[in-house]
């Protein structure tokens, strides 16, 4: 008994230490789970809206900064060429804004479908390799492991993963285009660009270690207490009879 307890006390420390790690291949199969043209339309419809965004903060900058230094004319021709030239530049702008209204919509849409169908996908993959394993498999692994992939990781792929991916491109992609746009009007900021991402590396990289230390602090708790209650339920007649 003492050796089982060992045994299961190894594969749990294993168990976790899995867990707090996440390596590109397993970010790479989540992606893909849900379908290339899926990953392909995201992809795309990001970089364009994204790109529409630039366009219409561009776009509001031109307009803003128009020289008001214009020669003297007629006092109707001014006026009507400045009418014609806000009605242009409103039309332009209405036309960006409605453009990154729909792309935001199929962005948002595509990345829930796209985690819906990844979710679906590994599910189902999953229950396939429960059903289809050894008799080994049950034997060295506690059950509420088992339970804990079917219920608290199936709600963070189903719940968590979709938000945090779109709030990932999300955020990146503007990091990206601001960074761009102020390098362009103001090439010395790149030189502050080297200390600030050095920076930034190493408060990530601190949040990285407190994160996965909370997740391996949560997974201690709740993987014994699944275990304890799938034993439990497996010896109620046993538990009854005394």
């Amino acid at each position: 008994e003492e050796e089982e307890e060992e045994d299961e006390d190894d594969n749990m420390s294993t168990v976790l230490r899995l867990r707090t790690k996440m390596p590109w291949k397993t970010c790479w199969r989540y992606l893909t789970s849900g379908g290339f043209f899926l990953l392909f339309l995201m992809i795309f419809s990001k970089l364009l809206k994204h790109s529409v965004i630039v366009a219409i903060d561009y776009w509001l900058a031109t307009w803003t900064s128009m020289d008001n230094a214009k020669e003297v004319r007629n006092a109707d021709d001014a006026k009507s060429t400045d009418k014609v030239g806000h009605t242009y530049h409103v039309a332009v702008f209405s036309i960006l804004s409605g453009a990154g209204i729909v792309l935001c919509l199929i962005t948002s849409l595509t990345v829930e479908w796209m985690g819906l169908t990844a979710a679906k996908n590994l599910h189902h993959n999953l229950l396939n390799k429960i059903i289809l394993g050894p008799i080994r498999f049950f034997d060295t692994t506690p059950l509420g492991l088992i339970l804990n992939r079917f219920s608290a990781d199936t709600n963070i792929i189903d719940q968590h993963i979709p938000p945090t991916l779109e709030s990932l491109t999300r955020s990146t992609l503007l990091c990206l285009s601001a960074i761009g746009m102020i390098s362009y009007a103001t090439p010395w900021f790149l030189v502050a660009l080297v200390p600030l991402g050095i920076a930034f590396y190493f408060i990530q990289k601190y949040f990285r270690v407190a994160s996965k230390d909370l997740q391996e602090l949560d997974d201690s708790t709740q993987l014994p207490l699944l275990c304890h209650f799938s034993e439990t339920a497996e010896g109620l007649t046993t538990i009854r009879a005394f």
